[in-house]
C-alpha cells in the first residue's frame, strides 16, 4: 500500500508501510456515491427516472508517523501538517492513477507515546473520477520522417515523409467514463477553416480562419474549461471568437470514436493532434 500526496506547491509525500509515515488505511477509493433525479405525477406509483451525478470523493488516510525521538516526532508532525495544509489544493497518486483533491481535515493525535503520534487525514476531491498519469497522444494528422543521415539517394529516388492516408482515425478512450481532451491544429503552410468531427455522433469542431505556415489552435472540451487558444508568432491569444457558432466541445465516450479531420483549403498542410486523460470510477 503506497499513496502519493503532491500539493499546489509541488512539495510531495510518499505514505507506505515503512517509517517514517506509516499508512495503515485508506478508505474512498473504490466505492464513489451519485445522487439521483427523479419526477413524480400525483398518483402516480414510484417516479420517473430523470438523470443521476456522481457525488464528490472522499479519501480519508490514517496512519502514524514513527520516530526515533519526541523532538524528531515534533519536526516531522510540522512538516507534515505544512505540506496537507488546507490552503493548498494537491493531486493524490494511487495504484498508477491520480485524483485532483482539497484537504477537509487534518488531524494527528499525540498519545502517551510522544515519538509515534498517529494521522487522520480527510481529502475531498471535487471531481470524483481518477485518470492516469499521463495524457495519452494521438496524432491523426502528421508527416512521419523518413529522412536520416548517413544519407544515400538512390537512383529511383527517396521518399522524404509519410503521411497517413485515411481521415479517419479511431481512438479508444479506455476509461469508465466520457472525458473532455485537447485537439491542437497545427498549420505546415495556408490552412483554411480545420475542422475535426466526432464521427459518431455527428458533433464537429470548426476554427473560422486561415492559418499559415507555423500557427497553432488548442481547443479544450473538459467540462468547465472549455477554451480556445491561438499560438501565433510566439504570441498566446483567446481565439474563442473564432469558433463555428454550430461547434461542439464534445466528449471522447468510453470505448473506440471516430474522428474524422478536414479543412476547407490545402488539408495536406495540416496537423492534427488530440491528447486526453482517461478517467476511472475507482482504483
Amino acid at each position: 500500500m503506497e499513496v502519493t500526496y503532491i500539493n499546489s506547491s509541488g512539495e510531495s509525500i510518499t505514505l507506505n508501510q515503512s517509517r517514517p509515515f506509516f499508512i495503515t488505511k485508506i478508505d474512498g477509493t473504490g466505492n464513489i456515491r451519485q445522487t439521483v433525479n427523479t419526477f413524480k405525477a400525483p398518483e402516480q406509483d414510484g417516479a420517473f427516472y430523470v438523470s443521476s451525478t456522481m457525488d464528490m470523493r472522499n479519501i480519508i488516510l490514517e496512519g502514524t508517523i514513527i520516530a526515533n525521538t519526541p523532538d524528531e516526532a515534533y519536526e516531522l508532525r510540522k512538516s507534515f501538517l505544512r505540506l496537507f495544509s488546507p490552503k493548498k489544493s494537491g493531486v493524490i497518486r494511487y495504484r498508477e492513477r491520480q485524483i485532483s483533491c482539497v484537504v477537509e481535515e487534518a488531524v494527528l493525535s499525540v498519545s502517551s507515546r510522544e515519538r509515534i503520534p498517529k494521522f487522520f487525514i480527510s481529502l475531498l476531491c471535487p471531481n470524483p473520477f481518477f485518470e492516469t498519469l499521463d495524457d495519452v497522444w494521438h496524432d491523426l494528422a502528421s508527416w512521419e520522417p523518413l529522412l536520416e543521415f548517413e544519407l544515400e539517394i538512390p537512383e529511383d529516388g527517396i521518399e522524404f515523409g509519410i503521411r497517413q492516408p485515411s481521415q479517419i482515425i479511431a481512438v479508444d478512450n479506455f476509461g469508465d467514463v466520457p472525458c473532455g481532451c485537447e485537439v491542437i491544429f497545427r498549420a505546415l503552410g495556408p490552412v483554411t477553416n480545420p475542422e475535426l468531427l466526432l464521427m459518431d455522433t455527428g458533433e464537429y469542431i470548426r476554427i473560422l480562419t486561415t492559418m499559415n505556415n507555423g500557427d497553432e489552435y488548442h481547443i479544450y472540451t473538459h467540462f468547465a474549461e472549455k477554451r480556445v487558444i491561438s499560438f501565433i508568432n510566439g504570441t498566446e491569444s483567446n481565439a474563442f471568437y473564432l469558433l463555428d457558432t454550430s461547434s461542439n466541445f464534445f466528449q471522447l465516450e468510453p470505448g473506440m470514436n471516430n474522428l474524422r479531420y478536414d479543412a476547407s483549403a490545402n488539408l495536406e498542410l495540416l496537423d492534427v493532434i488530440i491528447n486526453f486523460r482517461p478517467q476511472f470510477l475507482g482504483v
